[in-house]
């Protein structure tokens, strides 16, 4: 099957390689979700004066300012506009004429322009002003055979809701149907795009997101891992942390290509922690990646200098990267396109992601996607032969809290080191224990785990006494 590559990116990959030749299409949503933006881009992209893109306007858009939206766009090209791109508006005829009648009229269109491309924005005003629905099904079969005599792909735009695509008669008759949505989280829109039929061709089902800029729809598609396991042989190699005395309590160090999910009270070490853990590497030559939705770049790297490190001398060689997002933005599918980029990129044979606490309240809107998410980014990482240390707050061990704080990612990951303020007399001491590894002994004593620059965290000598996972007094 031939395909139209849209030029939007990731949008192929969506469809399975682009938009099935000779298709039509059915593109819905809300107003205000992209579509006449989509559109056009595919447009711009695919139209030549050999290979025209005619664009009908209905009245949902008057002509000047539709050509006025698409001109703040860097994708388009003034000199495609009467040559390659031909636009026609239907306005007039739809509000002196119904629904059918105006298809008549984009039927004498198709055959006296001949395009390769047409695009109607907006259908739904045709469909709304059908005198009904037999008639409409009638005049949308005999445009269906117009396009098929001179081999025509058609986009159908139209502010359709999700209930509205599945029972419009235009939906029966279009070979794909694509939805756009928009939903409001706090006061940040999260845009998502959904294929909810594409005959004849696979496609990548479910939910994946997409911003729009200057440059015009970013497709993230949804993260998620193979649908057959990826084979490979499992490292006995050990990958050192470079802290002092972790080591000797992991025997050696982490696995090569496993994940270490480090947790604890706020404050206790967890992002000084995975700090060494990557920067200690760095050093080392080996390449790595510090992945941080608290520690903006200037904060990161004084903290390293504090400790030692020259962060922008390890970037010039070659050997660390740092990629910051906010919070306040983030959006999973688009960190994990990031991060996969980088660590391909660099080569990366450590990462660290300080904390996973943050995609957690990012995913609270899109129940079981967390899990799903961590899960895929975590094979991703082995797969790929990469150590990874992962961090997250928790105030306590048992009962209920490893579960609310890290929505059950300790099952997934091969190691679990455990950091908690403890009290000791008069004083406030930090403790480490490593609480398991997968496939591989470790000591279980609880250490005294002190942080202090220059030097650095150091693992020393046992608490003696007691140490409750559920309490936070310890007795010498």
């Amino acid at each position: 099957m031939n395909r139209i590559e849209t030029g939007i990116s990731n949008l192929d990959v969506i469809l399975g390689g682009g938009i099935p030749q000779n298709s039509t299409m059915l593109l819905g949503g809300v107003p205000g979700s992209g579509k006449t933006v989509l559109v056009n881009q595919v447009a711009y992209q695919y139209a030549t004066p050999q290979r025209k893109a005619l664009i009908l306007t209905t009245v949902s858009e008057p002509m000047a300012r539709f050509v006025r939206f698409v001109q703040q766009f860097s994708f388009f090209d003034v000199e495609k506009v009467g040559t390659a791109i031909l636009y026609e508006d239907l306005g007039p005829a739809l509000l002196d004429k119904n629904g059918e009648a105006v298809l008549n009229l984009v039927q004498e269109l198709i055959m006296r322009h001949q395009p390769a491309l047409l695009i109607v924005d907006s259908f739904k005003a045709i469909h709304d002003l059908s005198d009904s629905r037999a008639k409409l099904r009638r005049a949308l079969y005999r445009m269906a055979a117009s396009l098929a005599t001179i081999e025509c792909t058609a986009l159908l735009v139209g502010e359709y809701t999700a209930e509205e695509l599945a029972v419009a008669p235009e939906s029966t008759i279009v070979d794909g149907i694509v939805e756009l949505s928009t939903r409001h989280v706090g006061p940040y829109p999260h845009r998502r795009l959904q294929v909810h039929k594409l005959r004849g061709s696979g496609y990548l089902a479910g939910e994946h997101s997409y911003r729009i800029d200057a440059d015009g729809i970013h497709l993230f598609p949804r993260f998620v891992t193979p649908a057959s396991p990826h084979m490979y042989e499992p490292s006995d190699e050990r990958v050192p942390t470079g802290i002092d005395g972790l080591d000797e309590l992991l025997h050696g160090g982490l696995l090569r290509g496993t994940a270490a999910l480090v947790v604890g009270d706020p404050g206790v070490g967890k992002t000084v922690t995975a700090l060494h853990f990557v920067l200690n590497g760095a050093v080392r030559g080996e390449p790595s990646v510090y992945i941080s939705f608290q520690e903006d770049p200037n904060v990161f790297r004084r903290t390293a200098r504090n400790f030692g490190f020259d962060v922008e001398a390890l970037r010039a060689r070659g050997t660390f990267e740092f990629l910051y997002t906010s919070p306040v933005e983030l959006d999973m599918d688009e960190q994990a396109m990031h991060i996969v980029e980088v660590v391909r990129r660099l080569g990366a044979k450590r990462v660290a992601v300080d904390s996973i606490d943050d995609l957690s309240l990012y995913a609270e809107h899109e129940r079981g996607r967390y899990f799903e998410y961590m899960y895929s980014l975590i094979q991703w990482f082995k797969n790929n032969g990469v150590t990874a240390m992962l961090t997250a707050h928790m105030g306590q061990m048992f009962g209920t809290s490893l579960l609310l704080t890290s929505r059950g990612i300790s099952s997934i990951a091969d190691a679990l080191l455990v950091l908690r303020y403890v009290q000791v007399g008069a004083e406030i001491r930090r403790a480490l224990t490593v609480l398991s590894v997968k496939g591989s002994s470790h000591s279980v004593e609880v250490r005294e785990y002190v942080i202090q620059e220059p030097e650095g965290p150091v693992v020393k000598g046992p608490l003696a006494g007691s140490f409750s996972l559920l309490d936070t007094s310890a007795e010498e």
